[in-house]
């Protein structure tokens, strides 16, 4: 799957009593304050560059997605495992009406420039995917990176000004990583195709998800109860996010 990105983001106004959209984007603050927890590496946005989170002295933000969302996702029959191919088809609409189509981490660059974010906590370049043990080692720090990141990106390609959460089938809602993402998150910054929305639409993320597949939600926060306390339990669950 391949997405569209508009930078001309609007977001809801409620400062007035016509409750409209407004052109406007709000960014993160100047230096954050530096969490207890920092992850093993953060992607350094500048450059896009994986480094190392100790040596980070602000804090970071995280990013919560659908794997499904960042280019082909192939089956490779040899190893039983699914890959990502991303052929660039992904496109940033520029606030002019000018276009151009890029990589999948370059539509995460120009969100993060957007909304003033420095480092970003982002899987797939945050995680050697070919290291058993080191892919290990980060889930079980899962609870922690998104629970001490300022806040987190949800990407919400389908969120439009003329599309709400509710009203189309999200790869978003329908994953338990991204819900144990949503649920440990301080602050939630929603960013869909031409629109954006900050933690007020958290709640309303879970209970769309309970809705969606309330079998799935209890079993999985269930589970979560014993990662919280920091249990390991191996189960049957499929924590792919293809």
């Amino acid at each position: 799957m391949y997405i569209t990105y508009e930078a001309a983001q609007y977001t809801w106004s409620f400062n007035d009593k016509l409750n409209r959209f407004i052109k406007s984007v709000k960014p993160i603050p100047n230096d954050l304050p530096k969490p207890d927890f920092m992850p093993t590496k953060l992607v350094r946005i500048s450059d896009m560059k994986a480094v190392d989170g100790s040596q980070v002295n602000e804090g970071y933000c995280a990013l919560s997605y659908s794997w499904n969302q960042s280019g082909d996702i192939l089956f490779d029959e040899t190893t039983g495992k699914s890959k990502r191919i991303d052929e660039g088809k992904h496109k940033i609409i520029r606030i002019y009406g000018s276009y151009e189509y890029v990589k999948f981490e370059v539509i995460i660059q120009e969100i993060c420039q957007q909304f003033n974010i420095k480092y970003i906590w982002y899987d797939q370049l945050c995680i050697n995917q070919d290291d058993k043990d080191e892919k290990q080692h980060e889930i079980c720090n899962m609870y922690h990176i998104y629970e001490n990141a300022y806040c987190t990106v949800a990407l919400v390609p389908d969120y439009s000004k003329s599309r709400c959460l509710n009203e189309s089938e999200q790869q978003y809602f329908k994953r338990l990583w991204t819900l144990e993402e949503a649920i440990k998150s301080k602050r939630l910054l929603f960013v869909g195709r031409d629109k954006h929305q900050w933690e007020a639409f958290r709640k309303f993320c879970i209970m769309h998800i309970n809705e969606q597949a309330p079998k799935i939600t209890t079993v999985f926060l269930l589970s979560f109860n014993f990662f919280q306390n920091s249990l390991i339990i191996k189960t049957n669950l499929n924590h792919s996010k293809s």
